[in-house]
């Protein structure tokens, strides 16, 4: 087995130069490569080992089969609205509302009605399986006391939305500031310059897409909070820039992004994170 020492894994986005040259071949691409490999310039991609590498499988395990549970959910929950019938929120999370819903859907007649069961049937599957990540994740996340942290003194991050967010991210002592974190998630405005004129097109979407989600779950879970102090406060700051005209989707980003720096600070500097500074009440 070849160690790190002889194998080296390029960021493609960093060296893109290469492939944008006029004199484009195997020869030169291989030339360039090692010239910046030589002067220790060559852009490394980061990959995950060990236990780091098992919690982001794990969370994306997770991530898919929520994911694979949440089209089959809608799915029932329009061909029962199309009878005019509605079931309790949250349906298919406890077994209680289960046994309920499986009555309501025992009781439809015709190809509808076997539809509907054959797709109760196979969420009731996925849930076990969703169960058995969840079990995973949490076990993973044991060896990273990092996680514990950000649970404790972040607003909206839970156990499973810290796990996948640092498994996805690893570390973020790899990054030089917070502004570098932030920016690996995807999360900072992104522009396109024309004639010397510079136009805001969104979000640059660079980096974990699962890291993203988190962030933004994180947030939107805040909007739904009622007890807790800090989320409360980030629901306020969210519904204050909504009303002066921002769109909602905006001021969450921005608010994930924040958290994002937030996460930063508190684990490479330990820093507290400040939340009357990040979301002024």
């Amino acid at each position: 087995m070849l160690g790190r020492e002889q194998v080296h894994a390029a960021h493609a986005a960093k060296i893109r130069m290469i492939s944008h040259s006029m004199e484009k071949n195997d020869h030169n691409d291989a030339w360039w490569l090692a010239y910046l490999l030589y002067e220790t310039r060559l852009p490394e991609a980061y990959v995950a080992e060990g236990d780091l590498r098992e919690l982001r499988v794990a969370g994306r395990e997770l991530r898919f089969w929520t994911d694979k549970r949440s089209d089959l959910v809608r799915r029932v929950r329009s061909g029962l609205a199309q009878l005019g019938l509605k079931l309790r929120k949250g349906w298919h999370t406890s077994k209680v509302k289960l046994g309920e819903s499986k009555a309501v859907i025992d009781s439809i007649k015709g190809m509808t009605g076997e539809a509907l069961r054959d797709l109760y049937a196979e969420i009731e599957s996925l849930s076990r399986w969703i169960g058995k990540w969840r079990k995973n994740v949490e076990k993973l996340c044991a060896a990273f006391p990092e996680i514990e942290v950000m649970q404790a003194n972040l607003p909206g991050i839970a156990l499973m939305l810290g796990g996948l967010l640092y498994g996805e991210m690893g570390s973020p002592k790899r990054f030089r500031n917070a502004k570098a974190y932030a920016n690996a998630t995807g999360l900072t405005p992104a522009f396109r310059e024309s004639g010397g004129k510079a136009q805001a097109v969104g979000i640059t979407r660079q980096g974990s897409r699962l890291a993203r989600w988190a962030l933004t779950r994180a947030v939107i879970s805040c909007n739904r909070c009622t007890k807790n102090k800090a989320g409360v406060q980030v629901k306020k700051w969210v519904a204050r820039q909504t009303e002066r005209g921002k769109p909602k989707r905006k001021v969450i980003t921005a608010a994930a992004r924040k958290l994002a720096e937030g996460v930063w600070r508190l684990l490479a500097w330990g820093e507290v994170f400040d939340l009357k500074r990040a979301f002024p009440a």
